[in-house]
């Protein structure tokens, strides 16, 4: 008797992710010329310079990233060009996220692709600029693969301070993480990094998060000169009465070698 076999479904492939799309297609190529030249976070699509509040926590932020990209051996972009596949247009586009953490030696050639994070200070002046920065700017990551973004809000009357999103990558979209009890985010595509959402109470002008790294706060360059400062004043407080010390003990030999010498000179010795 003989079996039969039913014929398998012939299953239909996935299609493929904008992720995977971007990393087929991108080509990492020099940038043009003129793709350095401008003012710096200057948005030449909404004629919009960047406010105080945003400069200044541009100023902080970047600071911390700095110090993190010589612990971890990433490059910090702070609005520096960086390729884009750009699904709409079809084609490979110049954009320049507000800071990124790339993991590439090819920084003149840097591709949204070498992106571990991706953050954007958002501007809120202007509803189609709040728009750009914090949905299209984000759309765009995540098409590219990049695996974590965030978003600040640096002026100090709006009630948000930082959002954290991470990569599906079942659907190519991000989720937004929420708020931890200890309101710490935590990377996984920069292990040890941490970026906490101060409470409103410890926010002052350019500053409503800070950040750490493998448990640690990372410190200012303002601040790592005061405990400097603090540490040698403090040695040479110990020094100055480590001296005090001698000098009273060698004035209270000198005292005692004197008094001993009285007695001899009187026999009582």
């Amino acid at each position: 008797m003989s079996s039969l076999t039913q014929p398998q479904p012939v299953r239909a492939p996935r299609p493929a992710s904008p992720a995977e799309i971007a990393r087929a297609r991108l080509r990492r190529q020099p940038f043009p010329p003129d793709a350095t030249i401008g003012i710096p976070f200057y948005d030449d699509e909404f004629d919009m310079a960047q406010t105080q509040a945003h400069s200044a926590m541009i100023r902080d932020l970047g600071q911390f990233l700095d110090r993190l990209a010589d612990w971890t051996g990433l490059q910090v972009l702070s609005d520096n060009p960086v390729w884009y596949w750009v699904q709409e247009d079809d084609q490979q586009r110049i954009l320049y996220p507000d800071f990124a953490l790339a993991d590439t030696r090819f920084i003149e050639r840097v591709m949204a692709t070498d992106l571990r994070l991706a953050l954007e200070v958002v501007s809120t002046e202007r509803p189609e600029k709040e728009r750009k920065d914090s949905v299209r700017m984000r759309d765009r990551n995540a098409a590219n693969g990049v695996p974590e973004f965030a978003l600040l809000y640096p002026d100090l009357d709006d009630s948000r301070a930082l959002r954290w999103f991470w990569l599906d990558e079942d659907d190519g979209r991000y989720r937004e993480a929420r708020l931890p009890a200890d309101r710490r985010f935590r990377s996984q595509a920069v292990p040890g990094l941490e970026l906490e959402a101060l409470e409103p109470d410890q926010w002052r002008f350019g500053r409503k998060a800070r950040l750490w790294y493998r448990g640690q706060r990372i410190t200012s360059a303002e601040e790592e000169a005061r405990r400097a400062d603090l540490e040698a004043s403090r040695a040479d407080l110990e020094a100055s009465r480590a001296g005090q010390e001698a000098s009273r003990a060698e004035a209270a030999e000198a005292e005692n070698a004197r008094l001993r010498a009285l007695l001899r000179q009187a026999g009582l010795e």
